[in-house]
This record gives structure tokens, C-alpha cells and sequence, in this order.
């Protein structure tokens, strides 16, 4: 931790405020006196009663702080979680308002005013505008609007919490649009982003790398295989063809790359059908893997109404329960990865553009960005008739993403924890937009599971031939138009991927989902090699599920469990035969630290007491850095543009990708591990790490960057590669940022800290410690206690 860290409070220290996003990386620097006003009300637990325009309400808090939310109808319910939403996380629902909103410079000045171009630029409100336009007159419009009274009548009523007061400043009034906006934060951290830009750039700047970048990684750990039970699919006829291009917006990705999606970011789910359990009825396991921060992303619930009765987690600022189970059912998502953003270039000329046969006046509009302690600033925003546009350095590309029209994931939320069957489940997932997602749906009462990777998939076409979306269109041209789609509008969709013709699995005998690539042939454009994970997760939960249905015994929720735990490495597995393999190429001392490190005879298990572990973790680092530096540096390009691990793997121990152009000989990949060796010795006296865990550790920070506010640090096993998975990612924490196993009668769950964001709660980080040592506590629909909040209709 530096220096400037560990000072802690400060009386009116300039502070640097990492924005509470769930994929992170904006930073707000914010001034302001720490006052003895801004404690004094911090522990207190507010009143017994509140005032409910929508009708009577009862809330218990349970042992770990869950809220049990009872109500006399929906509207009463979402009050009074709009009210503890507030309560327990306002400060978070503000900051990611507010990034979306393109407005953290009101409150942080300078620092924030690049990310709060982009977001103003790209339409982020305008597209959840649309989008409650759609929904506003509807019964699940009038829920939004419960919630955002109750987080209104928190706000008015109550002193702010610890940060507002911190900070001097005041949240503003809590709309249907605000929860829409941090839908729309988590959809684009999942599924937006800028990989063709990125491909683009690599295509022109280095072209001999294109094969680094294959359509498909070569693995067979796709989630729908055909030789495993149950998994048979037979794609439709939309095939896709190939092709690339050269498009020159390096300097527009350069732009904009800081602001991309899915950076790091996967998760893990899997099920397993009744006739191989122990109680004869399907187990579920999921544990999305998201930026973990002080107070943990999620919230965790019990929302009870006449017709609903759900448990689990959702996002603050969102009033639905997202992952979990209700008395029927019990699901859980991954990221599918899928492309679904898409880039235009247009013939340009006295700042028109060509299309349709005519010149084009880009529609444009000057606004206003607030900044805190300067002047406001000035933007002008221009779209085309296939989004925003991003300009740079003379470079122009309009974005065309499917969250940028109207949307319906909220409703298919709100339905899907009404879900009574999985007949229900796949009718709610039919309304799932975007980011497209891997479900994974258990019947409690029965025996059956199911898979669908939701969403909408765009079909592109030139010339009405289908092709492929990894590359910047021609806009001119109209090529790779999607039919249907309205930018800050309505959509009808016609020209996106039938909701039947999408890969789905009705009862397979098991199901998992770790990032990879859906299915070998989707006969339909889902994504490339850079959209996918790296299969390591994906290939390690099939190997253990098949082991456990292969088995003679039946599987068991402990079972599901230790698979959640499971830090066994297939990528060190891989990699660690060519250290070994390469120890005559190597000093003397890089030799003995493998020897001592006991490489040999290592069972690959990334945990935190393990030398083996740590000199592993660390070569694998220096080794991908040795192969590709030298031709990437050369023609401008980062790490960043590295290719993935799985590619690294692959390459013939002759690659010329192993050749160090800065020097006269031609090096193999002996002389490379042998380098990264090096480097990796000297790496551990530098540091002093001996074990994994003094490299490998928790580093949790709350938003506002003073010290007690922040979780401890402490060892952590797993790795990016790991089904217990952990890693930095761009300088934040990312990891199972909640753990839950479902059976028919029970489930279990932990989040990495607290469900509080109250510091003087009891439950600020009380589960902190267990989640890190791999425990679980129930996630049940009982609660013993008294009422602790009641909602009293108003008027009564």
C-alpha cells in the first residue's frame, strides 16, 4: 500500500476516489474537511417506522445482515427495498449513477472530466431514456418507481451516509432512469467494448501477428460438446463469412480503450441434473467474477410478496434480486462474451458523411460538464445513424452496441424471480437483451436443468450474405447494418438471431459455463478468439463434473462446493513441463530456484503457502512479456495487445514469435522460459516473496481511499486460471464476487465482505474472512427475530 494511503484520515486532504463501478477504473479526486459532523450520526440505526405511500411493509435483518423484506403487494415491497438500499449502499448507487451519467466532475473536478466525456458522448442516458420510455406505463414501470421513492424518502429523511458528509456533498433525487443507468454500467462492462478497434490496430500496425488472433481457440471445451450427455445441438443455416480490414483508428481506440468492458472480468456456473445426485433432485453453483471493492458490488435479499418469494443478490440502485433462488427455481449467470458492439468509418466531406446515396449532417448537440472547483466544459456530441461518434486525431467511427436502444433485462428479471417453472425461466429469459449471458436454471421440485445463453445476437450482412462482426465496417455502404435496431430508440429486432435458434440445452445430464466459447458451430456470428476465455476454467469444470457423474457415488452439494474452491491450475499444468524441459539453458541460480521450488513433483495448485505456486505465477508473467516485447514495443504496441495465454501455449517450440529481433541469434522457446527464469529469481530477492501468498493477496479498498475504511490484506489462493479465481486486473481486485450453492431444500452463499456499506455495522466485513478461507453460510428464506423496520401505509 503507499504512502499516501497509509496517512488515513487527513483534515482537508485532496483525496483520489476510485469510482464504485463494477468494472472500475474511473478515479475522483475530492476535497473536503473531515468534520466531527460527518461521524456523528454514523451508527445510528434510524427509526422503526416509516411511512409507505404504496402500502405496509415488514423488514427483519437477519444474523448477517440480510434485510427479509415482507410486503402486502410489489409496489409496498420495492419502497421499502428503494428505503434499505439507500440505507445500507447510497453512496455506491451514486457513484455509478454518476459515471454512467457522465457526471462524477460535479463532485471531483479535473481528474473525472475523460471518462465523463466519453459517457456523455456515447449516449448512456439517452439509451436508458428510451428504454423507460418503454417501460414507464407498464406494472414493472410502476416497481421502478416505488424503489426510487423509497431511495427518495431515505435521502430526505435521514442523515447521509458517512461519504456524502465526508465529501460535503449531496446525492440528487433518485429516478426509474438512475436505476436503468446502473443497469446499463453493468451491461457495458460485460459486453461492451472495443475489440475490433483493437483488431483493426493490430492488423495494420503488425499484420504477421493476425494469426496470434484465431477466429476459434483450438480446444474442445466448448460448454455445448456433442459427445457429452444431453448435449446435442443442431445449428441453423445462418453460416458467417470471413474477412478483415485496415481501417486506421488506432488513435481513436488509443482514445478509448481505458473505457472498455470485460476487461478481466468471467465467472463459473454449473448443474447437475437429479438422476445423478444424491437427493434426486439438481444442484446449481455459480460465482460471478467482478471487481471486489469495500462494500462488496452486491446486495444481498429476501423479497417477499403475494405471488414472489426470492432470495439472493443484485446490484445496488437496482431493486431485483439478479442471481438466486426462489421456492421453485434457482439459477445463475456467466458472461457469455459475445460481440455485439460494432464500428462504422464513413467517406467524409465539409463534416458530412456519405450514406444511402446522400451527404449527411451528423446530428449534434453542445452540452455542459460540470466541474467541481473549475470551469464547466463545453462538448459537443455528434451521432450518426448508427450511434455515437468517437472522434480523434482526425479519426472518426460511429459505435453501434446493443444497449444503446431500448431494453427489456430489467423486465426479464423481474419476471424470472417469479419464475414457478423452467418452463417459466426460458419465457422471462426471451426478454433478456443484453449483455448476453450464460443461464443456468435448476427445478427445485423436479429433477431437470437447463442452459441458455440469452441475449440478442445482431446479424450482419453484405450484400445479404451474413458475415462476420470482428472487423469496422464500412457505414458509407450500409455494410454490417443490423435490422431493426434504433439507437436511442425503439428496436424490432428483425435482424437479430431468433430467440429458439440460440444454442440452449432443455435437461442435460450436467451443464458448465466458465467464459469459453459457447459452441464449436453456433451457425450464427457470436465471436472470436478475442470475445472468449481462455478455455483453462471451462475444460477444469468438465473434468471434475465428469469425474464426479462417472463416479460410483452421487454428487453432493459439498462436492459443488470444493469445485468452487478448486485451485488446481490446467494452465501450470501445461506451462510447467517447459520450464522444466529448459533448466540446461539456464544461470545457475534461475536453475536452483526451480530445483528448490520443487517444480518437478508440484500437483499445480495455486494456494498460498506454495514456492512452487509463486515461481510459477511470476515466470509465466516475465515468459509472455519475453516472447512478445520485442516485436509488439517496435511498432507501438503494449501488453495490452498481447494475445491470449492459450495462444501462448500452443506455439511450436520453434516460433519465430520467440526470436528476440534486438538480437543476433535466433532464439527458441528454451532460450525464452530460460530468460523469464531469470528475471523471475531476480523478481523474488527483489521482493523477498518467498511464498505465494506474499505476492497473492486480498487488496479490497473502499471507494474513498482512507485507510480504515478499506478491508485487510491478507493471502489469497487461486488465479486467473483457477476455478477459485483471483487476479488483478488494470489495478483492481477481481474474483468470485459471490458464492452460492442451490439444492432442492437448501442453499448456501458468501459474499467478500459485507453486506453493510455502514462502517460501525457489525456487518461492514463480517464475512470477509470466511469468504476467503472458502466457507459458506446459509442463504435461507426463515428468519428468526422481530421486525426491525416497519413500512406503515401512509395516511394509517
Amino acid at each position: 500500500m503507499s504512502a499516501w494511503r497509509q496517512r488515513g484520515v487527513g483534515a482537508l486532504a485532496l483525496l483520489l476516489l476510485v469510482a464504485a463501478a463494477v468494472g472500475g477504473g474511473q478515479y475522483l479526486g475530492l476535497a473536503a474537511p473531515f468534520s466531527g459532523d460527518a461521524f456523528a450520526t454514523a451508527g445510528a440505526s434510524g427509526p422503526g417506522e416509516v411511512p409507505n405511500p404504496y402500502g405496509h411493509a415488514e423488514v427483519t435483518y437477519d444474523d448477517e445482515g440480510v434485510p427479509h423484506v415482507t410486503a402486502d403487494n410489489e409496489r409496498a415491497l420495492y419502497f421499502a427495498v428503494g428505503y434499505l438500499q439507500a440505507r445500507d449502499r447510497l453512496f455506491q448507487m451514486d457513484l455509478q449513477r454518476r459515471s454512467m451519467n457522465g457526471t462524477l466532475s460535479e463532485v471531483a473536478g479535473n481528474a473525472t472530466l475523460e471518462s465523463d466525456r466519453f459517457h456523455e458522448r456515447m449516449g448512456f442516458r439517452e439509451a436508458a431514456e428510451a428504454t423507460w420510455r418503454q417501460l414507464r406505463d407498464t406494472d414493472h414501470g410502476a416497481k421502478l418507481r416505488a424503489f426510487s421513492s423509497g431511495v427518495n424518502r431515505y435521502v430526505e429523511t435521514r442523515p447521509l451516509p458517512l461519504e456524502f458528509r465526508l465529501n460535503d456533498y449531496e446525492p440528487r433525487e433518485w429516478t426509474p432512469v438512475a436505476t436503468l443507468l446502473v443497469g446499463q454500467q453493468i451491461s457495458w462492462q460485460l459486453s461492451g467494448g472495443f475489440a475490433d478497434l483493437e483488431a483493426a490496430t493490430v492488423r495494420r500496425k503488425l499484420p504477421e501477428a493476425t494469426d496470434l488472433y484465431p477466429r476459434q481457440l483450438d480446444h474442445d471445451a466448448a460448454i455445448i460438446e456433442a459427445d457429452r450427455p444431453g448435449q446435442s445441438w443442431t445449428p441453423s443455416e445462418n453460416a458467417t463469412s470471413g474477412g478483415s480490414d485496415t481501417a486506421a483508428v488506432g488513435a481513436v481506440y488509443e482514445g478509448v480503450r481505458q473505457f472498455a468492458g470485460a476487461g478481466g472480468l468471467g465467472s463459473n456456473n454449473w448443474a447437475v441434473s437429479g438422476d445423478h445426485t444424491e437427493s434426486g433432485r439438481p444442484l446449481l453453483a455459480n460465482d460471478p467474477h467482478l471487481l471486489l471493492q469495500a462494500p462488496p458490488v452486491w446486495y444481498e435479499m429476501r423479497l417477499s410478496a403475494p405471488d414472489l418469494d426470492v432470495r439472493g443478490v443484485g446490484f445496488p440502485g437496482i431493486p431485483f434480486v439478479i442471481l438466486g433462488t426462489n421456492r421453485e427455481v434457482s439459477w445463475g449467470v456467466t458472461n457469455v462474451g459475445a460481440d455485439v458492439t460494432d464500428f462504422y468509418t464513413y467517406e467524409w466531406r465539409d463534416g458530412e458523411y456519405w450514406y444511402d446515396g446522400q451527404w449527411r449532417e451528423p446530428t449534434s448537440e453542445t452540452r455542459e460538464l460540470g466541474v467541481s472547483g473549475g470551469e464547466n466544459e463545453t462538448i459537443t456530441v455528434r451521432k450518426t445513424v448508427h450511434g455515437p461518434l468517437i472522434e480523434r486525431e482526425g479519426q472518426r467511427v460511429a459505435v453501434a452496441w446493443t444497449g444503446l436502444t431500448a431494453q427489456n433485462q430489467s423486465l426479464a428479471i423481474d419476471k424470472l424471480t417469479h419464475a414457478d417453472s423452467l418452463a417459466d425461466v426460458k419465457n422471462a429469459l426471451r426478454d433478456f437483451h443484453v449483455p448476453a449471458q450464460n443461464f443456468v436454471a435448476a427445478d427445485r421440485d423436479g429433477t431437470e436443468i437447463r442452459y441458455y445463453p440469452a441475449g440478442k445476437y445482431p446479424v450482419r450482412r453484405i450484400d445479404d450474405e451474413a458475415v462476420r462482426g470482428d472487423r469496422v465496417f464500412n457505414g458509407s455502404a450500409g455494410h454490417g447494418e443490423w435490422a431493426g435496431y434504433t439507437p436511442f430508440g425503439r428496436s424490432t429486432w428483425e435482424g437479430f438471431v431468433p430467440f429458439e435458434a440460440i444454442p440452449h440445452l432443455e435437461d442435460p445430464a450436467f451443464v458448465g459455463t466458465a467464459n469459453q466459447r459457447v459452441v464449436d458451430d453456433p451457425g450464427f456470428y457470436v465471436g472470436t478468439s478475442r470475445n472468449f476465455a481462455s478455455p483453462y476454467r471451462g475444460a477444469r469444470v468438465y473434468q471434475l463434473l465428469e469425474e464426479h457423474v462417472d463416479s460410483d457415488e452421487p454428487v453432493t452439494m459439498a462436492d459443488l462446493k470444493d469445485m468452487q474452491r478448486d485451485t488446481h491450475s490446467l494452465a501450470a499444468e501445461a506451462f510447467t513441463p517447459m520450464i522444466l524441459n529448459a533448466t540446461d539453458e539456464m544461470p545457475q541460480r534461475a536453475a536452483a530456484l526451480v530445483e528448490d521450488a520443487d517444480l518437478a513433483s508440484w500437483d499445480y495448485e495455486m494456494v498460498p503457502d506454495s514456492e512452487a505456486a509463486l515461481v510459477y505465477r511470476r515466470w509465466i508473467e516475465h515468459y509472455r512479456t519475453l516472447t512478445f516485447r520485442d516485436e509488439y514495443d517496435a511498432n507501438g504496441l503494449d501488453e495490452g495487445y498481447y494475445p491470449r495465454t492459450w495462444v501462448l501455449q500452443q506455439l511450436p517450440a520453434d516460433s519465430p514469435w520467440f526470436d528476440d529481433e534486438r538480437t543476433s541469434r535466433v532464439e527458441t522457446r528454451d532460450d525464452i522460459v530460460a530468460r523469464a527464469m531469470n528475471e523471475t529469481v531476480t523478481e523474488l530477492d527483489r521482493e523477498g516473496w518467498e511464498t505465494y501468498g506474499d505476492f497473492h493477496h486480498t487488496d479490497l479498498d473502499h471507494p474513498f481511499p482512507v485507510s480504515f475504511l478499506d478491508y485487510p490484506e491478507k493471502p489469497i489462493g487461486g488465479s486467473p486460471f483457477t476455478l477459485s479465481n483471483y487476479r488483478v486486473s488494470g489495478g483492481t481486485d477481481v474474483g468470485s464476487s459471490w458464492r452460492m450453492v442451490a439444492g432442492p431444500d437448501s442453499a448456501v452463499g458468501i459474499v467478500p465482505g459485507g453486506n453493510s456499506g455502514r462502517y460501525f455495522s457489525p456487518h461492514y466485513a463480517d464475512q470477509l474472512e470466511r469468504w476467503r478461507t472458502g466457507q459458506y453460510r446459509p442463504v435461507a428464506f426463515e428468519v428468526a427475530g422481530g421486525t426491525d423496520i416497519e413500512f406503515t401505509e401512509e395516511g394509517n
